[in-house]
């Protein structure tokens, strides 16, 4: 049979759409989410308060190459690349169907799932290593090699230090094991605990040491307001299908019989390292699931494409390909528009600090000079203003369960009697006055956005304490008495005499 034109076109196909995704690293603003973690690059840790480690110790190795987040964003680029490679070489060798090959990577490779995904998130290196780990297993299994096995395991301990809804592969390790009724369970189940295990001791030491700052944001802080609604369940599976796209799922189901006997005959694990996982989101999904948290276990689904016809393979590729260009030519559009078009929008003033955060910084330089300490109100516009001024901005009080890291970086009693300037996009709607002698606010305007700057002056670290960090402390650093505690900086800092 003759090769498709995408088959003979691949490697300009990876090539260009490779090169469109440094392009969109390199000129899409730095978000939120990206600005807090290029934070974390810049202090090595063991831990930091919303997640485990990894995503902060990814950023500081690319952050090497350079400030810009293009360079910590070049981390997802690489990593989807390697991904489309991998199933390349497990459908061409592992599955025997060099023919297939390219056509199943490039399925994946123009998928919105990969040609979108650029910005570095907490997601990133957990795609990289769910994949890994799951076809370490399967090798493992396939050739009865207890190494791999070992390495299965460690890749998804490794992979738990990125976000810990990545243990649920080891729950469908476990449940792979189970369902193929291994007679080497027990073993197989211990050669895997012992690959993860060094990294989960690790992450508890990392808990036991700073205040449990993970255990207590994932577990108890962001689960008090959530609540059990049926809707939930409607988007996820919604999302999925997005995720996923409608072309594979119709083409993996017309096949499902065949999938499944290969399963029973052959040991092909890669339908139940999806669906378990999936199916345990989708529970939970009642209750509260980040749509983004199942983004690590869907190129899990594109091993079983190689039962699925070439034709058919020809068409998943055309009609994601397509699916994938409007997104782009969307995005293209948005990016190529003057920010103004959405200048009576709540979410403005955040616009101009992407694309505008160093003339920001350098309006408030010339204004106000240099005898002051720099603030925001948010973990968001802080870390965004750190990043493009190279100055770090303090997280000044805010209340939220989110984004805490500042905590640690920044100890209020080193400034006490301190000239405080705190930048903020809203209107001042809380009091400052307890916390400083004298209190003044000004306006900022930069590119038609309209910036609040509180200055307070001979900052009362005390009335700080007693006002605002207190309340910190028992809403947010309530450890339960059952956990013991190595050393919490933020009791250190502020509750060491109680």
């Amino acid at each position: 049979m003759a090769l498709s034109w995408f088959e003979r076109n691949y490697f300009i196909i990876c090539t260009v759409i490779i090169g469109l995704k440094l392009a969109l690293a390199y000129f899409i603003p730095i978000t939120a989410d990206e600005a807090y973690f290029w934070v974390w690059g810049q202090h090595l840790d063991i831990n930091y308060y919303d997640h485990p480690p990894v995503t902060g110790w990814v950023v500081a190795l690319f952050s090497q190459l350079g400030r810009h987040i293009f360079f910590s964003r070049l981390f997802t680029v690489l990593s989807g690349a390697a991904l489309a490679w991998g199933i390349y070489l497990l459908a061409a060798q592992a599955f025997d169907c060099p023919r297939k090959a390219r056509l199943i990577s490039l399925a994946f490779l123009v998928s919105p799932l990969h040609v979108l995904f650029v910005l570095i998130t907490t997601d990133s290196p957990v795609f990289l290593l769910v994949f890994f780990s799951g076809v370490t297993f399967y090798h493992s299994l396939r050739h009865r090699n207890r190494a791999l096995m070992i390495l299965a395991g460690a890749l998804c301990g490794l992979a738990i230090l990125g976000k810990y809804f990545a243990g649920l592969l080891a729950i469908a390790f476990i449940g792979s094991l189970a369902y193929r009724k291994d007679k080497q369970f027990i073993a197989n189940a211990a050669l895997l605990l012992a690959g993860a295990l060094p990294f989960v001791l690790f992450h508890l030491y990392g808990n036991y040491a700073t205040c449990w700052t993970n255990v207590l944001f994932n577990v108890f802080n962001r689960n008090r307001e959530a609540s059990w609604e049926f809707s939930g369940l409607l988007v996820f599976i919604a999302f999925q299908i997005y995720l996923a796209t409608p072309w594979v799922l119709v083409a993996i189901g017309k096949k499902w019989n065949t999938i499944v006997t290969d399963m029973n005959s052959n040991g092909n694990v890669f339908p139940l390292l999806f669906l378990i996982p999936i199916a345990i989101f989708g529970i939970v999904s009642f209750h509260d699931t980040g749509l983004h948290w199942t983004l690590a276990f869907i190129p899990l689904l594109y091993p079983l494409l190689v039962h699925v016809h070439r034709q058919s393979l020809v068409r998943i590729v055309a009609c994601s390909l397509i699916f994938s260009m409007l997104h782009l030519l969307i995005i293209g559009i948005a990016l190529a528009l003057p920010i103004s078009v959405v200048k009576d929008r709540w979410f403005y003033n955040d616009v101009v600090m992407a694309y505008h955060g160093p003339e920001i910084y350098q309006l408030i330089k010339d204004r106000y000079g240099s005898d002051y300490t720099l603030a925001t109100n948010g973990y968001y516009t802080s870390s965004a203003m750190t990043y493009h001024s190279g100055e770090h901005f303090i997280v000044f009080l805010d209340d939220s369960k989110h984004g805490r890291y500042d905590d640690k970086l920044t100890d209020y009693r080193l400034l006490d009697g301190e000239t405080i300037i705190s930048l903020r996009t809203l209107p001042v709607d809380e009091d400052y006055s307890p916390f400083f002698e004298t209190v003044r606010i000004d306006e900022l305007t930069v590119a038609g956005g309209t910036f609040y700057i509180v200055i307070g002056k001979n900052f009362n670290y005390r009335a700080y304490r007693d006002l605002f960090l207190k309340k910190i402390r028992n809403r947010l650093y309530a450890i339960p008495d059952y956990l013991p505690v190595g050393r919490c900086y933020f009791f250190e800092m502020y509750f060491d005499e109680e």
